[in-house]
C-alpha cells in the first residue's frame, strides 16, 4: 500500500526520530538521468503528512546543489523539542563532502553549508554517523 510517493531520480535521507514533523531529504543522484534526460542537480526537502490523503509530499525547500552518491540526516546538535536540526550530509560525484543545515535550508536562507571537504580524488559513494558521538 502506497502512503505517498516523490517521483525524483535521487538519494534519499530521513530526518531523525525526533524530528517532528517527519521530513524527507532528495539530493540528485550522480551517474543517473532521469526521464527527461535533465543535467540539473537539486537538494530538496519534503514534509510527510500522513493526514493528507494524496500521495504527493509536499515540498518544503529547494536549492540548486550537486550530484550525490549518498545523502544521511545525522541527529547533530537536535533540541530535546525535536525543531527542524542536525545535518545533512552529501558525498559528491566529484570528491567532495557537503554539510548542510536542514534547518536554514527549510527556511529558505542563501547561507546553508556548514562545512565542505574536497579532499578526495574519486566520488564519495559511503557515509554514515556514529550516533554515539554527536
Amino acid at each position: 500500500m502506497k502512503l505517498k510517493e516523490v517521483d525524483r531520480t535521487a538519494m534519499q535521507a530521513w530526518s531523525p526520530a525526533q524530528n517532528h514533523p517527519i521530513y524527507l531529504a532528495t539530493g540528485t543522484s550522480a551517474q543517473q538521468l532521469d526521464a527527461t534526460f535533465s543535467t540539473n542537480a537539486s537538494l530538496e526537502i519534503f514534509e510527510l503528512d500522513l493526514s493528507d490523503p494524496s500521495l504527493d509530499m509536499k515540498s518544503c525547500a529547494t536549492f540548486s546543489s550537486h550530484r550525490y552518491h549518498k545523502l544521511i540526516w545525522g541527529p547533530h546538535k537536535m533540541d530535546s523539542k525535536g525543531d527542524v536540526s542536525g545535518v545533512l550530509i552529501a558525498g559528491g560525484e566529484n570528491g567532495n563532502i557537503i554539510l548542510y543545515d536542514p534547518s536554514k535550508i527549510i527556511a529558505g536562507d542563501k547561507e546553508v553549508v556548514i562545512a565542505q571537504n574536497n579532499k578526495h580524488t574519486g566520488p564519495v559513494r559511503a557515509l554514515d554517523v556514529n550516533i554515539f558521538q554527536v
